[in-house]
């Protein structure tokens, strides 16, 4: 029950569009979305990506495990070759400020 209130809590504070438009905030960008193999997080701030904390999580609340590969200061790659097609969260969380966003992605075969 908890988990079905986190999905629909989760999805009503998601905003997601079908296109090849990068998901922008404030300080990060989350592209390519859909996604097929991997998805980037682009930090606007080289101190940001050692602040950040981040987790992937399914529909229904699972969290998943994934591997990340730094790609350079300010962006890293996560690879989804191992998640089944579906509707995932990124949770970003800024430790320094305990901000958190949330991002809404689609992975496609």
């Amino acid at each position: 029950m908890k988990k079905l209130l986190l999905c629909v809590f989760l999805l009503s504070l998601s905003n997601f569009s079908f296109s090849q438009k990068k998901e922008s905030n404030s300080y990060f960008e989350v592209y390519p979305n859909p996604a097929i193999d991997h998805i980037n997080i682009k930090f606007n701030d080289k101190s940001n990506i050692a602040n950040q904390s981040f987790s992937i999580h399914s529909l229904i609340g699972n969290k998943v495990n994934v591997t990340t590969e730094n790609l350079s200061e300010n962006t890293i790659r996560i690879s989804l070759r191992d998640l089944n097609s579906g509707f995932y969260f990124l949770s970003l969380t800024d430790k320094s400020t305990e901000r958190r966003d949330m991002v809404k992605f689609l992975k496609i075969n």
